[in-house]
């Protein structure tokens, strides 16, 4: 593929979502994030309640979400969900009281392709992070890794005539009873708005794609949306 043809597709991309110019994005050390939406464990399973708030690097590959749960419980369930020095976690308390984590090479990878997912809420880490790797797989399809990672991971991008980031998707692990098994995992941003010249989805949804079918386990509102430089 010729070179033009592949920096095409991350040029209408940045393009898309950078539309203040990419001067002011390299500036961003993070962004902040607030949303409201809802989860659930199962295709069958109930839809639970959440708030959250989130910090997005925009210089290194990082972020930790945390989010309050509503559940029929007395006492508040919390999640957090992080990837922080190469390394990600995640953990549940309820109370106060530590009832789950997770860690290790599954969790890594797992939370590294989180972050690699969030170009539609943190459109600055196109031209601020600078071991990010773009590779065009389709003409309409982009591979994204972080050079600074050593195992590989990775996750793909459909990108629209446009430059909207349509989908991304992976083979991301799931946890399922005590282990992790690798599915295939996508993940979108909805109803794109400008703000501080950035082009930034305002929903969110996830979904895994199980052999009976693919289910949407989680689905968000952004409330709030700032940035730090």
């Amino acid at each position: 593929m010729a070179q033009d043809q592949t920096l095409e597709p991350l040029a209408r991309l940045r393009a898309f979502l950078l539309p203040g110019g990419e001067d002011a994005a390299r500036r961003v050390r993070c962004v902040r994030l607030k949303e409201k939406g809802e989860m659930r464990f199962g295709p069958e399973s109930r839809w639970i309640a959440f708030t959250s708030e989130e910090r997005i690097d925009a210089g290194q590959s990082g972020f930790v979400w945390e989010a309050r749960f509503r559940t029929a419980r007395v006492m508040p369930t919390i999640v957090v969900d992080a990837y922080e020095q190469g390394r990600g976690r995640l953990a549940a308390k309820i109370g106060g009281v530590r009832v789950m984590e997770s860690r290790g090479p599954d969790a890594d990878r797992g939370e590294l392709q989180r972050y690699l997912s969030s170009v539609a809420i943190c459109p600055p880490m196109l031209v601020a992070h600078p071991t990010l790797v773009w590779t065009v797989v389709y003409p309409q399809m982009l591979q994204l890794r972080d050079s600074a990672d050593s195992s590989g991971t990775t996750v793909n991008y459909e990108i629209g005539e446009d430059g909207l980031p349509i989908c991304c998707r992976a083979d991301r692990p799931r946890i399922v009873g005590k282990q992790a098994v690798l599915t295939p995992w996508s993940a979108a941003g909805l109803e794109f708005r400008e703000r501080d010249g950035l082009r930034v989805a305002t929903h969110l949804e996830a979904v895994w794609h199980l052999p009976e079918g693919g289910f949407t386990y989680f689905r968000s509102q952004v409330t709030s949306f700032t940035v730090e430089r």
